[in-house]
């Protein structure tokens, strides 16, 4: 059995099976051994037990920037939103000069399909920094309002 048949009825995706194979832990075609194998992590694909000690081991940053990004099918895609979430408040980035970076980066030819998603992994970044200084504000409001130093005492006859 082939890798691409396996993925039919695979809670496995293609591309993570595909990657499996490009590092050599199982061989295309699958193998007895390599069945078996994968059988296994089949059971234990998605388990909450199973992801749980795997994150761990990761430190918060990194395990925030893996959530934020685990939806993006593409290296391309990720390359976007870090090049927009690292940028300073005052840098901007134009996408007539960002299309032609990546079409080089990644040696592809971008279609109108791909500029659209760009489009929306941009506006998806904007988002993310709005919340971030909204949570920010809202934090500094919080400490404030909490510290006796910072309060005024207000005296009413």
């Amino acid at each position: 059995m082939d890798i691409k048949e396996y993925a039919k009825t695979s809670k496995i995706p293609l591309k993570t099976l595909r990657w499996i194979a490009r590092n050599k832990f199982i061989s295309d075609p699958l193998t007895d051994n390599d069945l078996i194998g994968l059988k296994l992590m089949e059971t234990l694909w998605g388990m909450h037990e199973f992801l749980r000690p795997q994150l761990h081991r990761k430190n918060i940053k990194d395990r925030k920037a893996l959530l934020d990004t685990c939806d993006l099918e593409t290296k391309w895609e990720r390359y976007v939103y870090s090049r927009f979430m690292n940028l300073e408040p005052d840098q901007r980035i134009f996408m007539r000069y960002l299309i032609p970076e990546i079409e080089l980066t990644f040696r592809f030819k971008m279609s109108a399909f791909d500029i659209i998603k760009l489009y929306r992994v941009r506006k998806r970044v904007h988002r993310a920094k709005e919340r971030q200084a909204q949570n920010l504000q809202h934090e500094i409001m919080e400490k404030s309002n909490n510290d006796p130093e910072k309060s005024e005492i207000v005296v009413t006859k």
